[in-house]
Parts: structure tokens; C-alpha cells; sequence
């Protein structure tokens, strides 16, 4: 396996760019062919469909970040959790545990199977660290940093 499939590299300036409200950077980092997988509407989208709901993520939200980041490798990618974190255009603070499992082809994003509760999010304290909640990551998969 690639160094660059596991390392998570292109996930990092995936969520990046989703943090700087930049779909086209964010779209950049995945195959023309790539599927993304939610568990919460159990549809595998296309990227047109993928842009859609990024723009509505983007416009929806004043700021996004991914935080608390454990990453482990896997034959084809690597699969993570990590804390999602935005602010609604209200001004409210949600968080939400996520795991992805990610297949890396050619240094792009080919899958992606998010799992998330959309209804199970959390209001994170303003200015504290953000971390997910009840969760030891292990040193063997700690990685926190935000973008």
C-alpha cells in the first residue's frame, strides 16, 4: 500500500477546504467516479450529488472543523473517527461523532461510508477543547488537530 493511502493527506485537505466554505477544493479531492456512502439515508451519491449537499453544509453553517482526529490504516485507505464540529447561522455550536472508512485510489478519495447520527449531536462548550465525549482514543490512533 502507498504511503499516501494511509497517511490520510487527502481526507485532511478535504475537510480543510470544507472548513474554508471551498466545495470545489473539497470536490478536488475525490475521484471523478467516487462514491459517498451515509448511514443515516443509506444512499451511495454521486459528485453532483456530493456538491449539492456540500453547498447546503456551507451555506448553512457560519464555521466547520473536524477535531479529536484517530486514524488507523486499512488495505485499501484507512477508516477514522473524529468530531464534527460547526456553528448554524443562528450562532449555536453542534457536534457530531463520526467514523469514516475511506478507499484511496491514485491519491484521491474513490469511497468514503460516513457514519453519523445526525440526530445525536451535542452542544460543545464555547472556547473549551473539543473532544468526543466518553471516547480514549489509545495512543495508538491519537491524532487530534483542528483545521
Amino acid at each position: 500500500m502507498l504511503e499516501e493511502t494511509a497517511d490520510g493527506a487527502v481526507i485532511d485537505r478535504l475537510f480543510t477546504a470544507l472548513g474554508n466554505g471551498d466545495v470545489d477544493a473539497a470536490i478536488a479531492c475525490l475521484s471523478t467516479d467516487a462514491k459517498v456512502w451515509h448511514a443515516f439515508d443509506r444512499v451511495a451519491h454521486d459528485l453532483g450529488t456530493v456538491r449539492a449537499g456540500w453547498e447546503k453544509l456551507i451555506a448553512g453553517t457560519s464555521e466547520r472543523s473536524v477535531t479529536d482526529v484517530r486514524r488507523a490504516p486499512t488495505p485499501t485507505g484507512f477508516v477514522q473517527q473524529h468530531l464534527m464540529t460547526m456553528r448554524t447561522l443562528a450562532g449555536t455550536r453542534l457536534a457530531w461523532p463520526v467514523c469514516i472508512v475511506v478507499r484511496v485510489d491514485d491519491g484521491l478519495i474513490s469511497r468514503l461510508d460516513e457514519y453519523i447520527d445526525r440526530a445525536g449531536h451535542f452542544t460543545p462548550v464555547d472556547d473549551e477543547p473539543t473532544t468526543t465525549p466518553g471516547l480514549d482514543p489509545g495512543p495508538e490512533l491519537s491524532r487530534a488537530f483542528d483545521r
